[in-house]
C-alpha cells in the first residue's frame, strides 16, 4: 500500500518556515522535531492543489503557486504497514502570516542554520538536496525513527 502526501517549505528573505511539531509522538512523528508544512493527498487530488490547501489549514497562508523541488520515497515509514511518497515543494509565492495550530508553532530559520536544528536525520539530507539543486528523487529507509539508509535516485 502506498500513501501519498505532500511537504511544503515557504522562503522568505534567506529564511525557511518550519513547522515545529508539539503534539505527543505518534507512529510517524515525534514532538519536537521541525517538518515541512504538508499532509495527504486525497484521491483524486491534484498534488499541487494538495500541498497549497495543506498549507492554508496548518498554517492560515494563502499560496498561490508552488515549486516541485524533489520527489521523496519512504519505504515503510515507521508503521510498517505502507509505504509513503512525498512530493516536496517550495514556495515564495504566498500571503499571510502563519498561525500556531493544532500541529504545532511556526519557525522561521535561517537557510545557514537548518542542520542546526532538531530535523530528522533523512531531512538534513533532502533539505541539502533541496537548496543545492533545482530537482532530485531519494529512497529513505527508518526502522521505527531510526535512519536506516538513504539512495539518490536522480539529481538534477
Amino acid at each position: 500500500m502506498k500513501k501519498q502526501t505532500t511537504g511544503v517549505y515557504l522562503l522568505k528573505d534567506n529564511n525557511i518556515l518550519f513547522l515545529v511539531r508539539d503534539k505527543k509522538n505518534d507512529k510517524m512523528h515525534q514532538k519536537g522535531v521541525y517538518l515541512p508544512i504538508g499532509g495527504h493527498v486525497e484521491l483524486s487530488e491534484e498534488v499541487e492543489k494538495a500541498a497549497i490547501r495543506e498549507v492554508k489549514e496548518e498554517s492560515s497562508i494563502t499560496v498561490h503557486s508552488v515549486d516541485l523541488k524533489g520527489i521523496l520515497y519512504f519505504r515503510a515509514q515507521n508503521t510498517g504497514n505502507y509505504d509513503n511518497i512525498m512530493f516536496l515543494f517550495t514556495s515564495s509565492d504566498f500571503t499571510g502570516e502563519p498561525v500556531d495550530g493544532r500541529e504545532g508553532k511556526f519557525k522561521w530559520v535561517d537557510m545557514d542554520k537548518i542542520q542546526n536544528i532538531n530535523l530528522y536525520e533523512g531531512d538534513k539530507i533532502f533539505l541539502d538536496l533541496l537548496l543545492k539543486h533545482e530537482f532530485f528523487v531519494a529512497e529513505f529507509l527508518y526502522k521505527g525513527f531510526e535512519f536506516v539508509e538513504h539512495k539518490i535516485l536522480k539529481i538534477v
